[in-house]
């Protein structure tokens, strides 16, 4: 009985080793895991940080490209002689056009130059675009806010891929880039009729 009751103390005080060595690893556990959760508390506001910075360098980025079309279609069209009626500027409007600008031909008839400004041009901008410029339903929403046409329309890119490149001319529009007219407009998209 004595020789049982030794290993039974010595049984337990192992195991009260165990359940200490048990408990400190828990502890161990338990301060990883907030440490994880304030490292993860520490990402996600980082995360919502570099968010706002990239939303403010597209935004940036966007309305540097959207300047630099202005400044080149202004030129372009001079060069083709067009007279320009005003400044280009933006209009928000059943999604925003990046540029527009009335202009008189040569012929002194009023036309709306329409510019998308673009860091990467790819064929289904091209496309989506060239789809709306030519909606009837968008020329009539356009014409009710002052803007009846038509419309010499281009757009201004930093890269315009081969396939994108291919469809602009497909469609008759126009290309720019920063030294100028890389694709000149074949016509201009008159109104639809009514």
């Amino acid at each position: 009985l004595a020789e049982a009751q030794r290993r039974a103390d010595q049984r337990f005080e192992e195991l009260a080793e165990a359940q200490r060595r048990t408990e400190q690893r828990l502890e161990e556990l338990a301060a990883t895991v907030q440490m994880l959760i304030e490292t993860q508390r520490q990402t996600e506001q980082r995360l919502q940080e570099l968010t706002k910075q990239v939303g403010a360098l597209s935004n940036l980025l966007g309305a540097t490209l959207e300047a630099e079309a202005a400044s080149v279609i202004e030129v372009v069209l001079r060069r083709k002689g067009y007279q320009p009626l005003g400044s280009p500027f933006p209009l928000t409007f059943d999604g925003e056009l990046d540029v527009l600008l009335p202009a008189k031909d040569v012929a002194g008839r009023v036309i709306w130059v329409v510019v998308e400004a673009k860091a990467r041009l790819s064929k289904s901008d091209v496309r989506a675009w060239a789809d709306r410029m030519r909606s009837a339903g968008w020329q009539k929403r356009m014409a009710a806010r002052g803007y009846p046409g038509p419309f010499l329309a281009y757009f201004y890119a930093l890269r315009a891929d081969l396939g994108a490149r291919e469809l602009i001319q497909a469609e008759g529009l126009g290309l720019l880039g920063s030294e100028g007219e890389i694709i000149a407009p074949e016509q201009l998209i008159e109104p639809l009729a009514s």
